[in-house]
């Protein structure tokens, strides 16, 4: 939004000062919340220099409209847990962020009912086919080590995030020529292409885009740093 580089400057200077500090970033242009929150009261518009039709309302009655300023006070009041993208992000500050070492790659997508932001779909096949290879831009291996190494030991996941004796068999077999993300913010399930295979523990969860177990994973509730 404008102030990347005086962020990572600061995050840079604590993590020299020896501060045990880290970040992360999706690879998009747009976040995604609730129309409810307060990120988007009064003065949000002058803080992004943009304006009202650049938020997209993800639900019934307002599915894929942009706003008007009459329509987001509407729903800001009468439909506050309604999911909305704000296209206020600018990408190249997006991609300045994953070139430091110290940011890795988020994932954190928000859905509801099916609707709401395509990170939590498309993130890594847009990282590794959009920006590493069609777009040069990032560097392959820098990114994969931020999608698996870096995050498992940031998190004390021991026996995950690398392909090794005694690790959790964890893994994800890609096309490198063919991967890429396809869900768009009016499709954000949409399943990327290019992923042949996605073993989890050891047991083979997808094959050449078919889900075959989907219960293999578990969630992690409650972590210490």
């Amino acid at each position: 939004m404008g102030q990347m580089r005086e962020s990572l400057d600061i995050i840079k200077e604590a993590v020299d000062r020896g501060i045990d500090v880290r970040a992360d970033c999706y690879p998009y242009d747009a976040f995604s919340t609730f129309i409810g929150s307060s990120v988007f009261d009064d003065g949000c518009f002058d803080n992004w220099n943009k304006s009202h039709d650049s938020i997209l309302l993800t639900e019934e009655p307002y599915k894929n409209i942009r706003c008007t300023e009459e329509i987001f006070h509407k729903v800001r009041k009468e439909y506050p847990n309604m999911l909305a993208v704000a296209f206020v992000m600018n990408e190249d500050e997006v991609i300045e962020s994953l070139k430091e070492s110290f940011v890795y790659v988020a994932s954190d997508g928000l859905l509801n009912k099916g609707q709401g932001h395509p990170r939590a779909a498309g993130t890594f096949p847009r990282i590794i086919g959009r920006y590493v290879r069609d777009d040069n831009r990032l560097e392959l291996i820098d990114q994969l080590k931020k999608m698996t190494k870096l995050p498992a030991e940031r998190l004390k996941l021991e026996h995950k995030g690398e392909i090794k004796v005694g690790m959790d068999g964890d893994i994800v077999i890609f096309d490198y020529d063919k991967i890429i993300d396809c869900a768009t913010f009016d499709n954000p399930t949409e399943s990327p292409l290019g992923i042949e295979y996605v073993i989890i523990n050891g047991e083979i969860a997808l094959q050449n885009n078919e889900i075959l177990q989907n219960r293999l994973g578990k969630v992690i509730r409650r972590f210490q740093i």
